[in-house]
């Protein structure tokens, strides 16, 4: 069982791992630049395979696509 907590809740959501093949994971940073601004920048931190049994907390944004679970989570 693969279990997923956005960031700010306190419920995770759970996906079946026998669906999933690999996890990709990625990494989004936001910092401010000058004048107010800010800029936002994507890691790509890898990939799982076989998942089994995982906890993902802070997740932004996630998407099962072909057997892919594609997770973005924020520090």
């Amino acid at each position: 069982m693969i279990l997923i907590q956005k960031r700010y809740q306190d419920i995770a959501e759970q996906i079946n791992e026998e669906d999933i093949d690999r996890v990709k994971m990625n990494l989004t940073i936001t910092r401010k630049v000058c004048c107010g601004g800010r800029e936002k920048k994507d890691y790509d931190l890898g990939w799982i395979e076989d998942p089994k049994d995982m906890k993902l907390t802070t997740v932004r944004d996630y998407q099962i696509r072909d057997r892919v679970l594609e997770v973005w989570i924020e520090p």
